[in-house]
């Protein structure tokens, strides 16, 4: 039987197609990456490719939704668990640091910050409706905090981006081979927990 034939669900193919794409990206840069190369990458024709994106951008986007968009933080369940601001920074920091793992994510990043310029509306999209999503759950997470004395009233209140920055530098070091990025993540981790407890400790 021709492997190539086997009818594979719609998610696994999609899956396999970003997978060849991030590989072809990667290689080729967005400009000189090919729809017929990422579907041979991908093990299909450029018609079977076709068949699940329209375009090289759609593919792009959708690959930063896969691979740089965190699992939304649960801000009740965090509230109603987190006894003290530590047990909150615990939670935040477990949230953020899963990514780190993640090998795709880390390269994702790296095509983004190369080609942010080269396809800006791709980029804003993704912070608009990414970002800003997971940004404004953090923010929310802060105010039901502090209403529950929690936390006390503090610069991260008003500019809860503040809680993510330890996070972003990691990754863009990584992303970027930073010789600091040598440093144990667990380290990283337990930094960031601390940073949190010190900004929001009542």
């Amino acid at each position: 039987m021709d492997r190539q034939r086997i009818r594979l669900p719609p998610v696994v193919r999609v899956g396999q197609i970003l997978d060849a794409a991030l590989q072809e990206f990667s290689q080729a840069g967005y400009a000189g990456a090919r729809m017929d190369d990422i579907a041979l990458r991908a093990g299909l024709s450029k018609g079977g490719l076709y068949a699940h994106f329209p375009s090289k951008e759609a593919i792009f986007v959708a690959l930063l939704e896969r691979n740089l968009s965190p699992s939304r933080l649960d801000v009740e369940a965090i509230a109603d668990g987190a006894a003290t601001a530590r047990d909150m920074a615990e939670c935040i920091a477990d949230h953020l640091h899963q990514s780190l793992a993640n090998p795709a994510m880390i390269s994702t990043l790296r095509l983004l910050l190369a080609e942010s310029g080269r396809v800006p509306h791709v980029a804003a999209r993704w912070r608009q409706e990414t970002a800003a999503a997971n940004l404004a759950d953090l923010a929310r997470l802060l105010a039901l905090a502090r209403q529950r004395g929690v936390c006390r009233d503090s610069v991260a209140l008003d500019h809860p981006w503040l809680l993510l920055a330890p996070v972003v530098h990691t990754v863009v070091m990584a992303a970027l081979h930073d010789p600091e990025g040598g440093m144990l993540l667990a380290d990283r981790r337990q930094a960031h927990v601390e940073m949190i407890c010190e900004l929001l400790a009542p």
